[in-house]
């Protein structure tokens, strides 16, 4: 459980440096040396490690209130209270120029509604990792902790219930894991899956938009596999990989974004989600050929607001 201990300097390299080792490629229109290419099958996933999420305009990331408990470790971090326990393996990977084609560019937004998302006030975190709070303040395993509103915090049903798309069915997995969706043709999905979220009030008022450029590229040796990369001044923040022989999506890094408030809020989309990675049980199939499309649903966060279920949407440049 070391990897849990979620110091600054390793949140802080996910969100801003974590993938400046790995990609070859720097830019939408980058090139470079060639790189082993990125592996064909999804990522799997073991006992959780860290990574990053989270609220970026806070002037004072630390919670210094007397009716919460204090942010011990977050305290300048400006990511600290989005953060989310993932498999240990989400990681942005290198993409091979020599393998992967360039297939279009663009930005990313969302569309449509969103939907605010409940917090547990107890019991245990995401993956079982840790203890929850009132107010969505989440004690990692090494008694550190992180709040308000830390997506670990979730709250999913297990109680038999419909998902919150009104079709399926919530149920707790043979893992004991909550928020296992069986869609309506009775097909396990995996556990804490978004159509399981407990949620609150839905409204149209609250719009996204991410500056990172986005750039999509096909593999060129008939295997199907796609890739997706975030670019911020060169670097890339966050990633989508597809596997064509497995028919599975896989994510990683931080899509950083604000709102259509004045002034605007900053909020974060995590790419290692349950909604945007796949790890066990039905194939969650081609999410960058759905980005580009109707949107895929996943979690957005800010800490001071709280997080809520938006459509991420991908336009390509003309």
């Amino acid at each position: 459980m070391s990897r849990l201990r979620l110091a600054t300097a390793l949140l802080a390299a996910l969100a801003l440096t974590a993938c400046s080792k790995g990609d070859s490629l720097t830019g939408p229109t980058g090139t470079g040396t060639r790189e082993t290419p990125v592996p064909s099958g999804p990522r799997g996933g073991g006992l959780p490690g860290t990574s990053g999420g989270g609220d970026t305009t806070s002037t004072n990331p630390g919670d210094t209130t007397s009716t919460n408990p204090p942010d011990t470790t977050g305290a300048g971090d400006p990511v600290s209270n989005g953060t989310w326990i993932t498999p240990d393996s989400t990681v942005i990977q290198p993409v091979d120029p020599g393998t992967y084609a360039p297939a279009g560019s663009g930005s990313a937004s969302t569309s449509g509604s969103s939907t605010a998302l409940i917090f547990k006030t107890s019991g245990s975190g995401l993956y079982g990792a840790g203890t929850c709070g009132p107010n969505g303040f989440w004690t990692d395993p090494s008694g550190n902790v992180f709040g308000p509103n830390n997506p670990n915090c979730l709250d999913y049903s297990s109680d038999g219930s419909a998902g919150n798309n009104g079709k399926g069915q919530c149920v707790t997995s043979s893992s004991g894991q909550p928020g296992l969706w069986i869609n309506p043709g009775g097909q396990e999905t995996h556990p804490f899956h978004d159509k399981c979220l407990r949620t609150g009030t839905t409204t149209t008022a609250l719009a996204l938009t991410f500056p990172s450029q986005a750039q999509l590229f096909d593999a060129n040796d008939g295997s199907g596999n796609r890739a997706m990369n975030f670019y911020t001044s060169g670097v890339v923040v966050a990633q989508l990989l597809y596997s064509g022989a497995s028919n599975t999506t896989t994510g990683a890094g931080m899509l950083v974004g604000s709102d259509n408030a004045s002034p605007a809020h900053t909020w974060t989309v995590f790419f290692g989600q349950p909604a945007l990675s796949y790890t066990t049980g039905l194939a969650n199939g081609d999410l960058i050929g759905a980005m580009t499309g109707a949107g895929v649903e996943v979690v957005a966060c800010n800490t001071a607001i709280g997080c809520s279920l938006v459509t991420l949407q991908l336009t390509l440049n003309p």
